[in-house]
């Protein structure tokens, strides 16, 4: 994927390193940046005057956190040189992911910040509306600088649609960098069809490419697989995570949290992600 566009979603609370670490991406290759600060609003009340008078307080200061960030971020931007631009938002949760989702089909890739990430409505509303309704790849930033000219990466493969269309979204990061450890976590031999060994098939897609590919078969034993995956990227010394998002249904994950809920969850290293 041919990036010149990148979408930072924020929340009002955000810190500065979230915007520093989209500057940081952005100059790579010199990339329009847009930050946009966005939080959920509640919907009108409907009773007596208190309860109303309670919300309109609430708008009010969410309206003035939203415009104080807005300020900040533009400050920011400004000392680095790049293009950029910066918006906000705060729709309805209603309508959240529909909002969402416009302003992202603009854009080459969608960064969530850190900060976004720990906003349990924003973060819901956020996936939701980039991963499917947009249909856009995703990248999760950590408290921590994110590259996309990564020395190591490690692919969480399974050989479902959903991981092949996050290689494609990572193409550009996977055939630059020095390492491509492809991880298969519990993967039985009859989940691939084509009667290779598991995680053959996609290493030599990559080698094709010219890509320095290692394939490694793990078993869980009984941990989380996201642990299995974020412990594994970080001994390898991977500088981001390529995956597939939401294997089972949004439902299903949200009840019984599921791989990509708990990768979303951890703050530890950037992950890159495709519905």
């Amino acid at each position: 994927m041919d990036v010149r566009s990148i979408l930072l979603v924020i929340a009002p609370t955000a810190s500065k390193s979230d915007v520093q670490n989209a500057l940081t991406l952005a100059a790579e290759a010199n990339d329009h940046l847009a930050v946009l600060v966005s939080a959920i609003a509640d919907p009108p009340t409907i009773g007596d005057y208190p309860a109303g008078e309670v919300w309109l307080d609430k708008r009010d200061q969410d309206l003035a956190r939203i415009e104080s960030e807005v300020l900040r971020c533009k400050e920011q931007c400004a000392l680095a040189g790049l293009s950029f631009e910066v918006d906000s938002i705060y729709p309805e949760r209603a309508w959240a992911d529909a909002a969402i989702a416009a302003r992202a089909l603009c854009f080459d890739l969608v960064l969530v910040g850190s900060s976004a990430l720990r906003d349990p409505e924003l973060k819901r509303s956020l996936l939701s509306g980039v991963l499917f309704d947009a249909g856009q790849p995703a990248m999760l930033l950590p408290d921590r600088p994110a590259t996309l000219r990564p020395k190591k990466v490690l692919l969480a493969w399974d050989g479902g649609i959903r991981a092949g269309r996050a290689v494609r979204a990572a193409y550009d990061s996977l055939v630059a960098a020095d390492e491509v450890h492809v991880v298969l976590v519990d993967q039985p031999h009859a989940r691939f069809e084509s009667g290779d060994e598991p995680g053959a098939a996609m290493a030599n897609y990559l080698a094709r490419h010219e890509v320095n590919v290692v394939v490694d078969r793990v078993a869980s034993c009984g941990r989380p697989i996201a642990d299995v995956l974020v412990r594994g990227a970080m001994e390898i010394g991977a500088d981001l995570i390529v995956m597939g998002g939401y294997g089972h249904s949004r439902l299903r994950e949200r009840i019984f949290g599921g791989v990509t809920r708990a990768m979303i969850d951890q703050l530890k290293l950037p992950v890159l992600m495709a519905h």
